[in-house]
């Protein structure tokens, strides 16, 4: 089903999104509970800060490996039901977790983990690929603002929550919550009208390798999805640098500890929501290509004035003041790019496209985690941040040399056969040259 309607509401006001988001929003909340507290767990049960940066590393890594897989069955299986099986899958599989003792039990926390990067890849891309059959395209940009800002009210309400979970009543109840979480964002999920979500049909018959090499031809010769695609890398590993950097931003530089690192990371969830009124506002000026441009470069220009500001003797309170406007252009470049992936994919190969996205950037962000520790040693702390931030430059100024200002019309995709020039690519697919 496809929202239509004369007048210009905001999606949220539609039920089907409405439930989608809201679904989306408790699954991010449930991960973010593990994300904080498995970790936190795992140091206090090892005091090993290696095996606790391996359990980290695990939230991100395999969905790197299997989100061409995941991808496959996003495009083979009817949304509304794979978001329903995802979401007890995520909460069946922190059953292990119960019989969890001591150091010797830690194969159960890293298969937890792992298993949960892998689901977390799967319900993203069908939900990502769900919200694009059923909302209108100029209410595009606005429903994928609202499901970026999911992600940032998520690490704001679960972060904390799992920290207090985990001190006050054990990790078995960090298990009942996040599970919970899951199971009621499953139900909420199927609430959604069936016929508001579709299944690509033309895809059901297609191999997993020939799938992937359609996929991955289909990227490469759609020049807004490979441009797309390229800055999305680049974002990555700045972000991976950045979770590292930000720490040691905090400590070295400003001088801080715990608690200031705690509210400079909350206060870009208000910058979230501001990006989330505020983008309605610009795509009645930018269409999505330019407006990924604009949130890109800005975000550049933020985070750069925040860490060579560090230099100077300002107050806190300045710091937390860049950082809520930080998440002002996260926002608008989150749903910029999420919103070109949709309408330059192809619906048969759609999953694929938008899961194969997706494993990139938690592999590259991985990358950047890396890189940042290993820059921090060669050149110190500010000097690897505008590294970072060069990074977000380079992504700001690939866009907008490389994606057109707007998109052409969509178009119904066409048969493997119909192609010209490229197999396994059809009008369909060419049409955001």
């Amino acid at each position: 089903m496809t929202v239509k309607g004369a007048r210009a509401s905001h999606p949220l006001r539609e039920a089907p999104f409405a439930r989608l988001w809201v679904s989306g929003l408790l699954t991010e909340i449930g991960k973010w509970v593990l994300q904080l507290a498995l970790p936190l767990y795992v140091l206090a049960l090892t005091h090993s800060p290696l095996v606790t940066s391996v359990v980290a590393m695990l939230g991100l890594l395999p969905s790197f490996v299997v989100a061409p897989l995941a991808g496959t069955l996003v495009d083979r299986f009817e949304q509304r039901r794979f978001l329903v099986a995802v979401g007890m899958g995520q909460a069946a599989m922190l059953t292990p977790l119960l019989w969890v003792r001591d150091a010797g039990d830690l194969w159960m926390i890293y298969l937890v983990a792992g298993s949960e990067a892998i689901l977390t890849v799967a319900f993203e891309s069908v939900k990502n690929v769900a919200l694009s059959t059923f909302v209108d395209p100029e209410q595009l940009v606005g429903a994928n603002a609202a499901i970026s800002l999911n992600a940032s009210l998520g690490r704001l309400v679960g972060s904390p929550l799992g920290g207090l979970l985990l001190s006050w009543a054990g990790l078995h109840t960090v298990l009942a919550f996040a599970a919970a979480s899951f199971l009621i964002a499953s139900a909420l999920a199927w609430t959604i009208p069936r016929r508001a979500t579709a299944r690509p049909t033309a895809a059901e018959n297609t191999g997993f390798w020939a799938g992937l090499g359609e996929t991955l031809r289909t990227i490469r010769y759609v020049p807004t999805l490979r441009g797309t695609f390229i800055c999305v890398a680049l974002l990555s590993v700045a972000q991976g640098m950045f979770v590292v950097l930000f720490l040691l931003f905090v400590t070295d530089l400003l001088g801080g500890g715990d608690a200031q690192a705690g509210l400079l990371r909350g206060v870009q969830a208000v910058g979230g929501f501001l990006g989330t009124v505020t983008v309605g506002l610009l795509t009645r000026k930018l269409a999505a290509p330019r407006l990924l441009t604009v949130g890109v470069l800005t975000f550049a220009a933020v985070s750069a004035v925040t860490w060579n500001l560090s230099l100077t003797s300002l107050g806190f309170a300045v710091y937390a003041v860049l950082f809520a406007a930080a998440g002002v252009p996260a926002v608008w470049l989150a749903a910029a790019w999420l919103s070109l992936v949709q309408q330059s994919s192809p619906l048969p190969l759609r999953g694929r496209v938008m899961a194969c996205v997706l494993g990139l950037s938690d592999g590259l962000q991985a990358l950047g985690m890396l890189a940042a520790g290993l820059l921090t040693g060669v050149m110190g702390t500010l000097s690897a941040l505008n590294v970072q931030a060069a990074l977000l430059l380079a992504a700001g100024l690939l866009t907008f040399r490389t994606l057109p200002r707007r998109l052409a019309p969509a178009k119904a995709p066409e048969p493997a056969s119909a192609s010209i020039g490229v197999p396994g690519i059809g009008p369909a697919g060419r049409q955001a040259s």
